[in-house]
């Protein structure tokens, strides 16, 4: 069922965006019909184009307003056939120019939602349409003599012919739309699987800290539900919300486990020890985040997409880096620092701040975020910082549940910063 309602949003945002922009470029038939009329291909008025041009550029700046600002989906779907609708009904009606193929537009349309509910309303509205202006057009023919037949005449057989074409259209729509859907979904649901067992090898991989070190695997627990929290609400902001999709977020999240991934090969006297660490082993603590990368790119590339891969080694390498470029081991500064990174290093130092040590107490939460305050735009950046202080209930949640760590990692190099 998740899955099914994913696949309807998805497949109703990308389907109204290409319909807005087909409807941008109607706008050049207009043009076409006024260059044929300069010409003299056809002797359509220009009141009759320009009324058509009006048309379309309404519906068309209606329907990219409505996409640009994300109005409901359902209410731009339905503007977007109307549009159709009414723009292929109105210049069908004109006697001076025939059409055929437009008319089964909004039917072909429909096939893009993938509903077979929408896509019978769509051929329903359609036919409507494609009745009324061949009506419209048998009176206007014959007031204009333009043809011997009179209006019942002309009107019977034209919409009988065009009524076969219209049922064989729908039904062929229908089966389309049945065996895309069914495809589709086919298709998301094996690469959910794969998704589930790509976790799974990633889980796999972090595992494996936590069996050097319980504390170091409580850590990566707590970070990535961090990571979670504060991407939710980043992506809630003008600068990122185009950023930090659900998709890239499920991805960043995924990835988050993987960033101690390195202490794996650090020495148990180090990784271990009870207290501080001295300049010498707090050097070798420094060099996990290379070796995380380097062990990421050199075993998960076989394993997990590119995407997936990609951020996996950002986080790994650059979680340490400093907003002020004090960090290590590249020395990034402000935006150098990729935004996954710089979402994990709030994250890290955070769970740091409020987890017990061996030689130290747990600052308490509100401690905790005071020290971050102050490393705003040094350690941290400064728009993460602020979107940290909006989700305080939902910190406390995740640290309710802490369980003591011992690494000194985090906090020894805010010290030496």
């Amino acid at each position: 069922m998740e899955i099914e309602e994913e696949f309807l949003i998805r497949t109703t945002d990308r389907s109204n965006r290409l319909i807005a922009n087909v409807m941008l470029y109607a706008n050049l038939t207009c043009v076409i019909f006024l260059v044929a009329r300069n010409f003299k291909l056809f002797s359509m008025s220009y009141e009759f184009t320009l009324m058509c041009w009006g048309i379309s550029f309404v519906f068309s700046l209606l329907m990219n307003i409505f996409v640009r600002f994300n109005v409901n989906r359902t209410v731009t779907m339905y503007l977007g056939l109307i549009g159709v609708v009414t723009l292929t009904a109105i210049m069908g009606s004109n006697s001076r120019i025939g059409i055929h193929i437009t008319y089964a537009f909004a039917t072909l349309f429909s096939c893009l939602y993938l509903q077979k509910k929408y896509t019978i309303v769509a051929a329903s509205m359609g036919y409507i349409g494609l009745v009324i202006s061949i009506f419209i057009k048998s009176q206007s023919m014959y007031l204009l003599d333009l043809t011997s037949d009179t209006p019942r005449d002309y009107f019977i057989p034209v919409v009988a012919g065009y009524t076969i074409e219209y049922i064989l259209l729908i039904i062929t729509c229908l089966s389309i739309t049945k065996i895309l859907r069914k495809t589709v979904l086919d298709l998301q649901e094996r690469n959910k699987r794969i998704r589930n067992l790509q976790f799974q090898e990633l889980q796999t991989f972090a595992n494996l800290v936590e069996s050097r070190d319980n504390f170091s695997g409580q850590h990566i627990k707590r970070t990535s539900k961090y990571v979670e929290i504060l991407c939710n609400e980043l992506s809630k902001t003008e600068k990122y919300k185009a950023i930090l999709t659900d998709e890239v977020i499920n991805r960043i999240v995924e990835a988050a486990p993987l960033h101690d991934l390195g202490k794996i090969q650090i020495p148990d006297d180090i990784l271990k020890k009870p207290g501080k660490l001295t300049p010498e082993e707090y050097e070798t603590m420094k060099t996990h985040s290379e070796i995380g990368y380097n062990m990421i790119n050199a075993y998960l590339p076989e394993i997990i997409d590119e995407e997936l891969l990609m951020y996996s080694e950002m986080m790994a390498l650059y979680h340490h880096e400093h907003f002020d470029g004090t960090g290590y081991p590249r020395g990034l500064e402000g935006n150098q620092i990729p935004l996954c990174a710089r979402i994990m290093t709030v994250a890290d130092v955070l769970d740091a701040l409020l987890s017990k040590r061996h030689y130290k107490d747990s600052f308490s939460l509100e401690e905790a975020l005071d020290i971050m305050r102050n490393e705003t735009g040094k350690t941290f950046d400064p728009d993460i910082i602020e979107c940290l202080m909006k989700v305080i209930p939902l910190i406390r949640n995740v640290n309710s549940q802490n369980e003591p760590l011992d690494n000194g990692e985090e906090l020894e190099e805010m010290a030496e910063a």
